[in-house]
């Protein structure tokens, strides 16, 4: 994938899950990279492993549901490498809760550092990118954003706002130069679906996890060509057609696949012993 070598990255949440395998095949494809994340320990593990393999690679501390921290992001990337080729929104964080528990705090911190981010982020980058005719804006969204994911609804509603975003910015940009595409991975090895997996969750039968790799390729041929990728184990193209065509059957058809057990479970899993849900954050 040539078409990447020699750009310049900003990827978000890549400390961590699937950023650190975005980051890194970014950096396989010659990619130079501003890493973004909070945790700067953990980042700077990801920037070592991506200079190590050739290519200029900064770390910097950012929490993306921040305003002005997002402003120094770009500003720090620019700096550094001279303009954004890439922009690839990835940080995210869930609540996995029966919604009447959530309280209006962690609505408001979901959506802002789920979808508000991105979209901060594609505002501040896309000016430069117009004016050259030239660069990508990658949202990692989520099979959550085509369909619905009781106990884990406030998730699947800012990865419908991204889905929307991504495929409305996509039309808006059409013959500028500048692409744009969502990645709509299912059940991941890693990051979020990692961490459900050791606190004692399981796929239903009829699913099964994909490995983070093909998430990261997928993000990588987004970024050379734009559009809509789904990345999954099993055949949802087909369940997410239905479900378009005929919206009465995703109830029960998603209550045939196990999908409420599983989050249902977690929910009430995490509420024991605490008081309010924890997030898990990529």
């Amino acid at each position: 994938m040539n078409e990447l070598r020699g750009k310049h990255a900003i990827v978000t949440g890549a400390s961590r899950g699937i950023g650190v395998y975005i980051a890194k095949t970014l950096a396989a494809h010659g990619c130079n990279l501003a890493l973004a994340a909070r945790s700067l320990d953990q980042l700077e593990e990801t920037r070592r492993v991506c200079a190590a393999m050739g290519v200029r690679a900064v770390a910097i501390a950012c929490d993306v549901g921040n305003a002005d921290d997002v402003r120094r992001l770009v500003a720090a990337a620019e700096r550094e490498f001279g303009r954004v080729d890439v922009l690839v929104n990835n940080a995210g964080i869930e609540y996995v809760e029966r919604f009447q528990h959530l309280s209006l705090e962690q609505i408001e911190e979901l959506v802002r550092v789920n979808l508000t981010s991105a979209m901060w982020l594609a505002k501040l980058v896309l000016p430069a990118m117009l004016e050259r005719r030239d660069g990508a804006i990658v949202n990692v969204a989520s099979l959550a954003g085509k369909g619905p994911v009781p106990f884990n609804t406030l998730y699947a509603a800012s990865k419908h706002g991204m889905v929307g975003f991504a495929r409305s910015l996509m039309v808006e940009l059409d013959g500028t130069g500048v692409r744009c595409g969502v990645v709509c991975p299912g059940f991941v090895d890693e990051g979020m679906w990692k961490t459900h997996k050791e606190r004692g969750a399981s796929l239903p039968p009829m699913m099964r996890a994909v490995a983070p790799q093909k998430v990261a390729d997928a993000v990588a041929a987004c970024a050379v060509k734009g559009g809509e990728f789904i990345v999954a184990g099993a055949p949802y193209r087909p369940l997410l057609a239905l479900g378009e065509l005929a919206p009465a059957v995703l109830t029960p058809v998603v209550r045939r696949l196990g999908v409420p057990r599983v989050f249902a479970e977690g929910a009430d899993r995490e509420r024991v012993g605490r008081d309010r849900p924890s997030g898990i954050n990529v």
